[in-house]
């Protein structure tokens, strides 16, 4: 938007604004769970099974109940029948391998809840928990799916392991493959990891007996579905329910989700009618709350002479943990139905098996199932370039689909998010883009100069496309106060991703008015009676496609109210500076906010004007998802001595349609591409075949640090704007957590040639077995 000189005004969309809501943070005013205090606030803590399966035989709570210090001990048995958690992507096919809110007879997971004790103080009802005597019958435990699968495993729930298995189908898979020219097959696994982000889950349920009703205060990103899942749990109206979201420190997806503290803690609070505080430790979140990503890619794909890909067979496997959670099939759905990715595949072959085992239950999380297929496909990509002894980015080139194939039907679809339709794209462009970034052609120019001083260097492309945007629907309502200030109140629960800034953006793009006299408003459902919430890269192109909407509707009615006050037709008028004006005719102008004053409740309405209030609510339902995409490039060296990554340079360039703060943008990329890093290179939930994790810590369990990071870092847009909102809007929060893995272990390949990267994480100790196996290294067993 331009001003009255031409320049471009603070605060447009689509220019460089830093986030509104960083000074506040910065002083250190944030208001997280772990700070929030009520009246007569007391504490819990969850009694967890130490076990990965056993029988519950019984619970002995007297001694506890008899110690002054308690307040409480619950149970499932002083629990009311409650449903199970819902799984809310299950097919017809999906069995209902639910978890309950307290295991009653068996626990499955090392975490599992057994029981709750309430006290005055955290720290007591810690020391309480040792008084309540949980005996357990010990059964054998299963943690390998592929195990797990076989006859005589032991079974988790009853009669199979296997959840579901999807199947999917395009072309004539096996006749292609059958007349391939060239043919290979490689495993390729995916290892368990988390999100972790810096505050753990907490929340305080208080019940207000005056007018029963029930506000939680949650760490959460779906408000919303909290609150319609506590009215099905405690069975209370839509009016006896709010749920309040603070302050996040993080979420990345593991707090999508409600989980059963929530429930029980809520009903202890309705129960002792005092509020009930609860804050996950780290250990806590590290066994109860959901991890990701575990899956295995068994492929087989057929090409001609030029690497181009004729058929591709995918058998995958996913370890779901112990209990489907709310949204546990889009991992095994999205890990085979977005392998193709950029590529033109047209004989296409996957089944994916869910299988259940004695692990902590698996749920989305920044990147769900694109990790894997983008890990998947690039690694099979750059296996074809090395058969054939091609480039891997001429092999690259060979395949991707084509600008003018777009909109592209896929042919594949499941029950949440519909059919996947590629909508916008120019692949071949983001990728040329890319290569270019990261100088590749001189890179591979004097690669084999730096291997033969003993330099191992390696660069590794991960090109993927995600699947965005994600519905069903996002409300917004934008009303212009008296004041003159502008009011957005959204669905979207932003978590650090910058939503203040942006939507105020957007608001502040329609109505003419400064990014500082937009207030925006979330995460009450009091105030916002309908929304989704944050997941799948939505915020921007749903939650800002209603906001736009929103903002439009008013926008009408503050020229239609105008229209009378400034006796000008409304075609004639323009938003700009906070004012309505006669478009040639400055001086014939209102201010927003006497527009707002003259159409608020005490006075008589303008002729013509039927309602109060400048106020207008838009429930964007979005036709489809739309598809970002992108081609990621890691330059790396590899120490073989030490099996240690240096990265020394990575680019990232997307293709996110238009961009509302290319600076939040870009920081949106560091910060993926950081979980990628870690994703490539640390981070694995290791079990022992006993079902018991081995480290839940931050001493053994390591996370990127600074150390870690690029060298250099180089991050670049390409817009190919979608049809499917106003802005052309695409997601664009996960790309980085998606690239990274797959353009890391291509550039570790690279070095290590002609070692075979199967498995992530390259760990040190995996790299130098890769390096010593490929010759690199000697045998340095004492």
């Amino acid at each position: 938007m331009a001003d009255g000189n031409g320049t471009t005004k603070v605060g447009a969309f689509g220019t460089r604004v830093k986030r509104v809501e960083d000074p506040r943070l910065l002083r250190g005013d944030g208001r997280y769970i772990a700070d929030l205090k009520l009246h007569g606030m007391v504490h819990a803590a969850v009694i967890r099974s130490p076990h990965a399966h056993a029988r519950i035989v019984s619970i002995d709570k007297s001694e506890a109940l008899a110690d002054p210090r308690t307040i409480a001990v619950f149970t499932a048995a002083d629990l009311p029948e409650m449903p199970p958690l819902t799984c809310i992507d299950a097919e017809e096919t999906t069995l209902p391998f639910n978890q309950q809110v307290m295991a009653s007879d068996k626990v499955r997971f090392v975490g599992e809840p057994v029981a709750v004790i309430v006290a005055e103080d955290r720290y007591v009802a810690e020391d309480i928990m040792g008084l309540v005597d949980v005996e357990y019958e010990p059964l054998p435990a299963v943690v390998d799916p592929e195990e797990a699968m076989k006859d005589g495993a032991p079974l988790v729930h009853h009669d199979t392991n296997v959840v579901d298995t999807l199947e999917y189908e395009l072309g004539d898979p096996k006749d292609a493959m059958a007349n391939a020219p060239h043919t290979l097959s490689e495993r390729l696994v995916t290892q368990r990891y988390a999100a972790m982000p810096m505050e753990t889950r907490g929340c305080i349920a208080d019940w207000d007996e005056r007018w029963e009703t029930l506000t939680l205060h949650s760490s959460t990103q779906v408000p919303n579905g909290v609150k319609a899942n506590l009215q099905t749990f405690l069975g209370l109206g839509e009016n006896s329910v709010r749920v309040i979201v603070p302050d996040i420190g993080g979420a990345f997806g593991v707090k999508i989700q409600i989980y059963p503290e929530e429930v029980f803690i809520s009903f202890l609070a309705r129960e002792l009618r005092r509020p009930v505080k609860w804050i996950e430790d780290r250990w806590e979140h590290f066994v109860g709350s959901c991890h990701g990503r575990e899956q295995i890619h068994d492929v087989t794909v057929g090409f001609d002479d030029d690497g181009r890909i004729l058929s591709l067979r995918d058998d995958c496997i996913t370890n779901t943990g112990a209990y489907l959670q709310s949204l546990t099939l889009v991992e095994p759905f999205i890990g085979v139905a977005m392998l193709a990715g950029m590529y033109q595949i047209e004989n296409f072959e996957a089944t994916s098996t869910v299988v259940v085992t004695n692990k902590t239950p698996m749920n989305p999380f920044r990147g769900v199932g694109h990790v894997q297929a983008a890990f998947t496909m690039e690694r099979i990509i750059d296996l074809i370039a090395q058969e054939r002894g091609l480039d891997p980015a001429e092999v690259r080139m060979v395949n991707l689909i084509q600008p003018d194939q777009f909109p592209l039907a896929k042919g594949i679809g499941n029950v949440l998010a519909g059919e996947i339709i590629y909508d916008t794209g120019d692949y071949p462009r983001v990728l040329k883009r890319a290569l270019e970034l990261a100088g590749y052609d001189e890179f591979r120019a004097k690669q084999e100069g730096l291997r033969a001083e003993g330099r191992h260097v390696g660069i590794g492309i991960g090109a993927f496309v995600e699947e965005t945007g994600l519905g069903p629907y996002e409300s917004a309502t934008v009303r212009v106060e008296p004041s003159g200030g502008i009011a957005v109140y959204t669905g979207s629960c932003p978590s650090g991703q910058g939503h203040h800034t942006v939507f105020a953006q957007i608001a502040a793009d329609e109505l003419g008015v400064d990014i500082s006299d937009v207030k925006v408003i979330h995460g009450d459902t009091d105030l916002v009676r309908s929304g989704v919430g944050t997941y799948a890269s939505r915020s921007a192109a749903v939650g800002g496609g209603a906001v736009r909407n929103a903002a439009g509707g008013v926008r009408k009615k503050i020229l239609a109210v105008t229209e009378r006050l400034v006796e000008a037709a409304a075609s004639r008028h323009e938003l700009a500076d906070g004012r309505v004006q006669v478009k040639g005719s400055p001086s014939r102008s209102v201010a927003l906010g006497d527009v707002a004053l003259a159409v608020s409740p005490g006075r008589a309405l303008p002729d013509g004007i039927e309602a109060y209030g400048l106020e207008h609510t838009d429930i964007f339902h979005p036709e489809s998802n739309t598809f970002s995409s992108g081609v990621h490039i890691a330059t790396v060296e590899v120490d073989v001595e030490t099996g240690l990554v240096n990265i020394l340079q990575y680019v990232a360039c997307d293709d996110s349609g238009r961009i509302i703060n290319p600076l939040l943008f870009e920081g949106q990329t560091h910060g993926g591409v950081t979980l990628g890093i870690g994703g490539a290179l640390l981070e694995e939930v290791v079990y022992d075949d006993e079902g018991q994790p081995r480290n839940p810590n931050f001493m053994d369990y390591l996370i990127p640090g600074i150390g870690n990071m690029p060298e250099k870092f180089i991050t670049d847009h390409v817009q190919s704007p979608t049809y499917l909102n106003k802005d052309g809007i695409k997601g664009g929060g996960e790309g980085g957590a998606v690239g990274a893995p797959a353009a890391i272990a291509n550039a570790v390949a690279d070095a290590l040639r002609p070692a075979r990267v199967t498995a992530t994480p390259l760990t040190p100790e995996r790299v130098f077995r890769l390096a010593q196996a490929a010759g690199l290294v000697g045998d340095q067993t004492p």
